[in-house]
């Protein structure tokens, strides 16, 4: 059974790593045609052009009709967000509630999955042209308020239970939106981009707690490095501009399923 769930949340991750792949140029190019065609002779593709990672593969990574490639973006965002999804459902904080059929957490993990697509148009785009889009944005905000306040409804799982809880929430948001928003007022968009403030709030309102989100910039912040440094070290390129949305995306997947063990070790 847990296999089996493993891989249904897979594909349903694939599926939305396609369609964020698709709105990333739809937004790029303000495209707003209804199908989904090949960007270069504009064949309109058919459902069996379409199924996740399985019609890349037969095709060869290259449309039905013109047999120009289609590039390797597309499946590395059906693949990418595919593993994502699945490994929410096997780490997710809650997922006795989850197994146990809880309502309102498996409407929780479903809107968390929202959230992820959402991010991962933020993080293609801006792996790709440095710079994260005003669309992608707003929705996460609007998708990470959805979340905060489902989750702090319920009563069984409220993280806002009282005064020390919305101090740890208001720490967040100066630890993460508030420290990108100082950089970038200081540095004059030099140091990094309107953008990456922006898409710090809705982390910090999904983590709501300042020591995840005190991780989260360090775990973001050294894979950058870990990263970018070796890229930079041997690159000739005259641009260096290090694009953070990424990995302030990835530092936030990985505190956010790893919270149970991090508020231990850190309240021990």
């Amino acid at each position: 059974m847990l296999i089996l769930l493993t891989a249904l949340f897979f594909v349903l991750g694939a599926a939305l790593g396609s369609f964020a792949c698709c709105q990333l140029w739809r937004i790029k190019k303000n495209d707003k045609s209804k199908w989904s065609h090949c960007m270069n002779c504009k064949y309109r593709l058919q459902w069996y052009d379409n199924i996740p990672v399985l019609s890349w593969l037969m095709l060869g990574g290259k449309c039905r009709k013109c047999r120009k490639p289609i590039g390797a973006l597309e499946i590395l965002s059906e693949l990418g967000l595919g593993l994502c999804f699945s490994l929410v459902f096997l780490f997710w904080p809650w997922r006795e509630a989850v197994i146990a059929g809880d309502p309102m957490e498996m409407l929780l993990i479903g809107i968390f999955c929202l959230l992820l697509t959402a991010l991962c148009v933020a993080f293609l785009y801006d792996a790709k042209w440095k710079e994260l889009p005003i669309v992608a944005l707003l929705s996460e905000v609007a998708i990470a308020v959805i979340y905060f306040l489902i989750r702090n409804a319920s009563t069984d799982f409220a993280m806002l239970s009282g005064t020390k809880e919305i101090l740890d929430l208001l720490l967040a948001l100066i630890v993460l939106p508030g420290f990108y928003f100082v950089l970038y007022k200081i540095s004059g968009e030099r140091w990094v981009g309107g953008g990456d403030y922006l898409l710090c709030i809705p982390i910090a309102l999904i983590l709501q707690k300042f020591w995840l989100s005190l991780f989260c910039l360090f775990v973001s912040n050294v894979l950058g490095c870990l990263i970018m440094v070796p890229f930079l070290t041997l690159t000739k390129k005259k641009d260096r501009q290090i694009p953070l949305g990424p990995f302030l995306i990835l530092g936030f997947i990985v505190v956010f399923l790893a919270q149970n063990f991090i508020l231990e070790f850190v309240t021990f």
